[in-house]
């Protein structure tokens, strides 16, 4: 009888152990599984990092930055309901959680189109970190979203460092009526991104209720452009993603980036194209123009001495390269690339305006005024 009591005894005392060491575990295997979900993050392994944090919740529901990282996943991937019941569940886990708060105010107002839940939260994230200047905008995006003008420019007025801040203060005072007030804002938006179609349309529609015509029509002209380059590139890309080995749309999308100084798009597309065909001669062309537009004067040699050594007859690639020797202070090996493009082709301006500034810059002042006299002479 004793036996079996000390046997009794010592089941119930090593269930305890297992229970408690179980327990005890069970935080440790969540925290693994998080910290492999934020290391697949970080390598841009989004459909791992998904994996890892749901394991994570699942091992431990309480475990809100889990949560909260799942609910950012599942927003880049437009999800929304789940995107708001994982942030649901942070913030009720963790309430003063503030990126938590404001992720959840976003999902509600541009992931559901719901103005009204938004603003909860986003007043939550401004209680607890009042200069948060995204929350800001949102919520003062959120109340002209429902029509509470004056609220809504008494939290954008505090964001005016944020671009899309600025654009929605300025669509505050236009909702007002109050043109004049708006003007400033587009036109500040615009000096930060003169591309921001947006903006340009606004600020044409208050120029004309404000009497001013003739810009009022040029704002318009501009957005109808940016508007047709926005289509342009929406087609590009819908023509790439149907066949991503087609050259012909990558070398359009490209060149509709370098027209709007979109360089390292533009770069992007192009190294696509020298990754398909590696000696493509048009790409290789256009990735040396954008290196030398964007300073890189050691890669734009790289590709321009490439396309001479392939293309030797071409004067354009010939001073090409030659500018990018310059660029890097080698007039003398400039001189030689500025030369053969003028024996190649011996009536263009240019070369000869690029050969004079590189005889000066080594002192030889006699050739440089001989070379500059044969530009202005191509060029009257």
């Amino acid at each position: 009888m004793k036996i079996n009591l000390l046997r009794f005894s010592l089941l119930i005392f090593l269930s305890a152990v297992c229970l408690t060491s179980a327990g005890q575990d069970t935080p440790a295997e969540a925290a693994r599984a998080y910290q492999a979900g934020m290391q697949a993050l970080a390598k841009k392994k989004d459909h791992n990092a998904l994996a890892a944090f749901q394991r994570a919740v699942k091992i431990d529901a309480s475990y809100a930055e889990a949560h909260y990282q799942l609910g950012v996943l599942y927003g880049k991937r437009s999800q929304w309901k789940p995107t708001i019941h994982a942030l649901q569940t942070a913030v009720k886990l963790r309430p003063n959680f503030v990126d938590a708060q404001v992720r959840l105010g976003e999902a509600y107002l541009i992931g559901m189109a719901n103005a009204k839940n938004a603003v909860e939260p986003l007043q939550r994230a401004l209680q607890l970190q009042p200069d948060l200047s995204r929350a800001r905008r949102l919520l003062g995006t959120a109340y002209l979203r429902q029509h509470r003008t004056d609220e809504a420019i008494h939290h954008l007025k505090q964001a005016q460092q944020d671009s899309e801040a600025r654009y929605m203060l300025g669509l505050a005072y236009f909702q007002a009526d109050d043109f004049i007030q708006a003007i400033p804002h587009f036109e500040a938006v615009i000096k930060r991104q003169s591309r921001h179609a947006k903006a340009h349309f606004n600020i044409g529609n208050c120029y004309l209720r404000t009497g001013k015509i003739a810009e009022g029509r040029a704002a318009l002209r501009t957005f109808e452009k940016l508007i047709r380059e926005e289509e342009q590139l929406a087609t590009f890309q819908r023509l790439i993603l149907d066949n991503p080995q087609r050259l012909q749309p990558r070398y359009q999308l490209a060149e509709l980036h370098i027209k709007r100084t979109e360089w390292e798009l533009a770069m992007v597309e192009l190294k696509v194209c020298l990754t398909i065909s590696p000696h493509d001669e048009k790409a290789s062309e256009l990735l040396g123009y954008t290196y030398l537009q964007t300073e890189s004067y050691a890669d734009a040699l790289e590709v321009y001495g490439n396309l001479v050594e392939a293309h030797p007859k071409s004067a354009v690639y010939r001073n090409s390269l030659g500018i990018a020797y310059m660029m890097l202070k080698k007039p003398q090996q400039a001189i030689t690339q500025f030369e053969t493009a003028i024996r190649l082709n011996t009536t263009n301006p240019q070369f000869y305006r690029n050969l004079a500034n590189a005889y000066r810059e080594i002192g030889e002042e006699a050739k440089a005024k001989q070379a500059y006299q044969r530009y202005r002479s191509l060029t009257k």
